[in-house]
């Protein structure tokens, strides 16, 4: 997988450029808030999560910036509803201590239209602490979603997304955290 595509984005008017930065909100909220249920129903049955590793590569390289073969995730609808079951279980040693977690959503840009489908790039940091240790992990990235159109719904005949397919391309080459759970993507 080479690096993402240059952030070029699409003229969309100012309501679907609201709607969709509204609907990333939102979901950053239910992330940091671990209302991963919640979360859940904003995935499509077909989605795809990847996280592919970033090679560090010397300039001029053809070698891809991120991998093809090897990825820290590669989700599908099934397996990320297991890891939700998994994380609610008081057993869960990745999160207990529960993590706190905050996500910073920036740079949103629609880069593609078809359809009812957007294809959405934004920048994000999310910051997360455990325990009670001032250790925190600082994780960067850009992602690329397809977020489908799903409506119109509610009275006021707005359109709600659900998201097809997400790539999160983490600006660190090495992880300096103890895991990588769902909620800081």
């Amino acid at each position: 997988m080479s690096s993402p595509r240059p952030a070029t984005a699409t003229t969309v008017d100012a309501e679907t450029q609201h709607r969709v930065e509204q609907f990333l909100y939102r979901e950053a909220e239910l992330l940091d808030t671990f209302a991963l249920e919640e979360w859940l129903e904003l995935l499509d049955e077909d989605v795809r999560l990847e996280v592919p590793v970033r090679s560090a590569r010397h300039p001029g390289s053809e070698r891809p910036e991120f991998s093809e073969e090897t990825n820290y995730l590669r989700e599908d609808y099934e397996m990320i509803r297991e890891r939700v079951g998994r994380l609610a279980k008081e057993y869960a040693w990745s999160e207990n201590p529960r993590s706190r977690i905050r996500h910073v959503i920036g740079n949103v840009r629609v880069l593609e239209t078809d359809g009812d489908e957007l294809t959405v790039a934004n920048n994000q940091h999310v910051f997360r602490s455990y325990g009670d240790t001032p250790d925190h992990d600082l994780l960067s990235a850009q992602r690329h979603t397809t977020l489908r159109r799903e409506g119109p719904t509610g009275a006021d005949g707005e359109w709600e997304y659900t998201i097809g397919h997400r790539t999160v391309y983490l600006d660190h080459a090495v992880l300096n955290t103890k895991n990588l759970t769902l909620p800081l993507l």
